[in-house]
């Protein structure tokens, strides 16, 4: 039987700090295009609806529902395996089909397993530290 190396689970506070950067380029993307409609048409209300709009369906809508799939996942890294437990069931990877875990973003790590899939783990803190002791788990397993 493997032993538990470590557990993460989806923090709130990450989601948030995504949500804000994601949030504040998009509002920042559509301004411009408001923008360039505005100076192009003259129709410049484009510039102030688009953006609060889009403000409007991401903390209404999108963001609330992104979270409430998302803290449902747990991630569990044992001496000879990563589970993963979500919404939709459990799911095990072996470390030594693990090829590469990566920080991505600053809230996620992506785990790349040898037949091309990926898994992500998403809005954890230090993502690096996961990242490093994923790999040293695949490391001492194949030592």
């Amino acid at each position: 039987m493997s032993e538990p190396l470590a557990a993460w689970a989806p923090v709130l506070p990450v989601f948030l700090r995504r949500s804000a950067i994601v949030g504040a380029l998009s509002i920042a993307i559509v301004a411009l295009v408001g923008w360039v409609i505005g100076s192009t048409t003259g129709f410049w209300q484009i510039l102030y609806v688009g953006p609060v709009l889009l403000l409007a369906y991401n903390i209404g809508f999108d963001d609330p529902a992104r979270w409430r799939t998302a803290r449902q996942n747990r991630w569990q890294l044992r001496t000879d395996a990563l589970i993963e437990h979500g919404p939709n069931g459990e799911a095990s990877m072996p470390l030594t089909e693990i090829v590469d875990a990566r920080p991505r973003l600053g809230w996620s790590v992506v785990v790349r397993l040898k037949d091309g899939q990926r898994l992500r783990l998403s809005y954890v803190r230090d993502p690096k530290e996961i990242a490093a002791q994923i790999l040293s788990a695949r490391a001492r397993l194949a030592a």
